[in-house]
């Protein structure tokens, strides 16, 4: 037995209409399908690859507020674009929490920054 890929990241979603606005606008992500399970429905977006999936809930969920620096959690999701700079112009447009302006990190020898969504979740945006 093997990986072999992987098939989708997940969000749950504290507002799944900011959230849209979020992936669709500033991320510029295409909507793929929406699929109903009763309880919540799930939100797919093309990320190259693999699919990222929003959550919706139909009934309130407990919300969890969780630090940078928190141990045993899932941490971000890191994304690659080739414009950092437009990107980051997006987000200071729109409001969107930015952890870290673009910077270079020597270790890594990569200019990134990392960006909140509107459920928390961040998200480090890597320049190729």
């Amino acid at each position: 037995m093997k990986i072999t890929g992987v098939d989708h990241v997940t969000v749950n979603c504290t507002d799944t209409e900011k959230a849209f606005d979020f992936y669709e606008n500033i991320l510029e992500l295409k909507k793929l399908e929406t699929v109903d399970l009763g309880d919540h429905v799930l939100y797919y977006y093309a990320l190259p690859g693999v699919r990222l999936e929003l959550i919706g809930y139909k009934n309130p969920q407990r919300e969890w507020k969780t630090g940078n620096t928190d141990v045993g959690i899932y941490r971000h999701m890191a994304l690659v674009t080739d414009d950092l700079d437009g990107l980051y112009g997006r987000c200071k447009q729109a409001g969107v929490k930015i952890n870290l302006a673009p910077e270079y990190i020597q270790g890594i020898k990569k200019r990134v920054m990392l960006i909140v969504d509107p459920s928390g979740v961040e998200i480090e945006i890597i320049q190729v």
